[in-house]
């Protein structure tokens, strides 16, 4: 009984540290301590074995390889960054729509692919004259920038939750995004049917969209402004050499990455320094994923999470009901996706390790914690955009729970769809 109070009491403190803003890192080990200190009846026993377990969890392969492709992915994203050429991409792009809309959802759909830290709050500013000319409010311009911002946290390799989840789970992270890439679909169609009808309406979003091309023919006229051939394929290079070769090819993702970063390099050399490869290492989340690895092995070592499983399978509660609740309950009270995963899966998902659709758990798993996240008032995309355009998290809110609700039914349909097809 010791174990599954350890484990209980672990999880609950992991999510109070971080509720707190706490390190993730630092909350995963002081969690790890507990479960470790309690892992069977035999307090002895468990004390000599945290320096074995610890070093396990540091040492082991996985997290090396883990580490190693956050760190790089964080690095990537802050050259594209600093070397102007994310805004030289998002410039590309948007030239060549002629609809506010689109322009409007591009902008933050870009910057979301990479995880660059507060990149909500990067591209609040660069739609904001979008904004204005489609009369949205600062209400309706926070949901729409948090929500087409973090689009791509189901499907996009780079995403380190979404890593956090393959290494996890043990599913191929090409698997789950391919799997997952569904819901970025009905994401896309719910956000045109909410924001396409919102603000000054559709004739009016046409009316601006013409106007935009009209500016923009006559800048090309004059010469200002239009992109050249060579601007247009350096602004997408980058992200063909990481993403390409390791679908085509089966190349390693830490080497596309390490390739992509020399590749930056290159085409900016005049603008690139040293210190960014230093300045784009992200200590506190390469910290954070060292604490959960080191968590996830004090719980394989624990007798806690197999006490756990059948102590809420005796008492009646429901697994689809656990997967349900407490990932989203998590991701709430921590506002940290990758913590919500790295907190979910050792405790939630090993209920379902021998079922023959793991996978479905896997991903309602992820998707429950990522609606928490989306919706914590601790996730410091929300509160700093909600700040930049002078609104309020209760008005956010309210324009952003159709979304994010019509989005959650989505997957749960989806859900019953892979449930019936795996059932064949």
């Amino acid at each position: 009984m010791i174990s599954i109070t350890g484990t209980f009491a672990a999880f609950l403190l992991v999510v109070f540290l971080l509720s707190q803003q706490r390190s993730l890192g630092t909350a995963m080990l002081i969690g790890s301590l507990l479960v470790g200190l309690t892992a069977t009846e035999d307090f002895s026993y468990n004390f000599q074995q945290l320096g074995s377990t610890f070093l396990e969890g540091v040492y082991d392969p996985m997290t090396l390889q883990l580490v190693a492709l956050v760190s790089l992915v964080t690095i990537f994203a802050y050259m594209m960054k600093e070397m102007s050429m994310l805004k030289d991409l998002i410039a590309v792009v948007t030239n060549y729509l002629n609809s506010a809309y689109l322009s409007i959802v591009t902008i933050p759909s870009l910057i979301g692919v990479l995880p660059i830290p507060g990149g909500a709050i990067f591209s609040a500013p660069m739609i904001e004259p979008l904004g204005e000319k489609m009369k949205l409010d600062g209400a309706e311009l926070t949901s729409l920038n948090i929500y087409f911002r973090h689009l791509w946290y189901f499907s996009f390799p780079y995403i380190p939750s979404l890593i956090l989840a393959s290494s996890l789970s043990g599913i191929d992270l090409l698997t789950i995004a391919a799997m997952h890439l569904p819901i970025v679909g009905f994401m896309i169609v719910i956000g045109w049917i909410y924001y396409g009808r919102a603000g000054a309406g559709r004739e009016e979003m046409e009316k601006n969209a013409a106007d935009s091309s009209a500016d923009q023919k006559e800048a090309e006229a004059t010469g200002d402004s239009s992109p050249s051939r060579k601007k247009l394929i350096n602004a997408f290079l980058p992200y063909l050499v990481v993403l390409l070769p390791p679908i085509l090819l089966g190349i390693d993702f830490v080497l596309s990455l390490l390739i992509g970063i020399v590749l930056v390099a290159l085409l900016k050399r005049e603008n690139f320094k040293l210190s960014m490869i230093k300045n784009g290492f992200n200590l506190d989340l390469a910290y954070g994923i060292f604490g959960i690895m080191i968590f996830r092995a004090f719980i394989e070592n624990s007798e806690g999470v197999e006490n756990f499983t059948e102590f809420f399978l005796e008492a009646g509660i429901s697994p689809l009901l656990l997967a349900l609740i407490v990932p989203f309950v998590v991701g709430l009270l921590t506002g940290n996706h990758v913590g919500a995963i790295g907190i979910s899966y050792p405790v939630v998902l090993s209920v379902f390790s021998g079922s023959n659709a793991f996978p479905l758990w896997h991903m309602i798993i992820f998707s429950t914690s990522y609606f928490g996240y989306m919706m914590s008032p601790f996730h410091m995309c929300n509160i700093m955009t909600v700040k930049y355009y002078n609104t309020t998290l209760k008005s956010y809110y309210k324009h952003i729970l159709l979304p994010m609700g019509s989005s959650a039914a989505g997957v749960l349909l989806l859900g019953v769809i892979y449930w019936f097809w795996m059932a064949i």
